[in-house]
């Protein structure tokens, strides 16, 4: 019984496992949670007695496939949300598999889980979901299939280039910006550098994904088209998300405003519907106008309404309407954050997960 994936299934170990098990006929049944979507890492919300601060541990919870087929990476930095693949995570689901064991997925929602599609109310039917059965042979043997396609490798080369937890300069700050204007200044104008060498990279992951997209159609596997559909759509939408985050972060360094409260201390730059209109100096320093903001715009909204059309009822349709909801708009707000948080975290005792 369990509520995680293994710990160290990316090694030899999981083979080993599968191999003793056969060796001694012996079926592995496991009780445990659903695999999120196409990512390894979820954050269970926990609060310390001793201060009742709220934390965020960190949780192996996936992915469902050998390898992460979906983009590790959310416009801005590594993904904090917690959808659920519909599967058991890869390395249990294997395991029980090839021993002749079952894996049965726990059913109802976890509170703590942060960033969980639990107002999606979704259950996934069988016969939607049949045609995206994850592959559950060995990482060598899925590896050597996918070198086999230009087309899955162009996936999964976007996922490599747009990994924040391989490229750290990928994590561009979203909160907790301090409203003092020296030390705004000074984190305000690296993220803005990161921004602008992250546009790069999205750019990259773009001509990738352009290039194989000729071969979309002659794709075999349902799956592996939804990978590229939802993958393509959110590198062109991130691409404006960016781009935004850019505007604002100029807006904000030129002017910099005060608190309206004055027992706010941060400043946290939020994802909104209403998209911010470059002024004639931002046109000229970024050689991008509102023509070609909403040109750029309305094909990544187009491309999300296509996955929800070809891909419906599965994790893909649903995270195409989840970015669709949040936005691609930036604005910053004003916010709170207990001095605490600074001062007593290396006292605290925190759980093994």
């Amino acid at each position: 019984m369990t509520d995680e994936s293994g710990d160290d299934g990316e090694g030899d170990l999981l083979e080993e496992a599968v191999k003793r098990c056969k060796t001694a006929r012996s079926p592995v049944y496991i009780l445990g949670r659903e695999s999120l979507f196409g990512y390894k890492y979820g954050r269970m919300r926990w609060q310390d007695p001793k201060y009742g601060l709220d934390h965020w541990l960190t949780i192996h919870r996936g992915p469902e496939t050998p390898f992460a087929e979906a983009l590790q990476y959310d416009g801005l930095h590594d993904r904090w949300d917690s959808h659920p693949s519909g599967f058991a995570p890869y390395e249990m689901a294997r395991l029980a598999k090839e021993s002749g064991g079952i894996y049965f997925l726990l059913p109802h929602e976890e509170q703590n889980l942060v960033g969980q599609a639990a107002a999606e109310q979704r259950k996934f039917a069988f016969l939607d979901m049949k045609e995206y059965i994850p592959d559950l042979s060995s990482r060598r043997r899925y590896a050597e299939v996918r070198q086999k396609s230009k087309f899955r490798l162009a996936v999964a080369e976007a996922v490599r280039l747009l990994d924040p937890r391989v490229d750290p300069q990928l994590q561009i700050q979203e909160i907790w910006y301090s409203t003092d204007p020296a030390a705004f200044r000074s984190a305000g104008q690296e993220n803005f550098q990161r921004a602008i060498r992250a546009m790069g990279l999205l750019n990259q992951a773009i001509a990738v994904l352009q290039k194989v997209e000729p071969l979309r159609d002659a794709e075999e596997s349902t799956r592996w088209r939804a990978n590229f559909d939802l993958a393509y759509a959110q590198v062109l939408a991130y691409r404006v998300r960016l781009f935004q985050f850019l505007l604002a972060m100029d807006s904000h360094l030129t002017n910099f405003p005060e608190p309206k409260n004055k027992q706010n201390n941060t400043w946290n730059i939020g994802r909104v519907q209403e998209m911010l209109v470059p002024t004639e100096r931002q046109i000229k320093l970024t050689k991008v106008d509102t023509d070609q903001l909403n040109s750029q715009l309305a094909l990544a909204r187009q491309k999300f309404e296509f996955v929800k059309k070809t891909h419906p009822n599965t994790p893909w349709s649903n995270r195409a309407q989840f970015e669709l909801n949040q936005g691609f708009g930036m604005k910053f707000f004003e916010g709170f954050r207990d001095p605490r948080y600074d001062k007593i975290t290396s006292e605290i005792k925190f759980p093994t997960l």
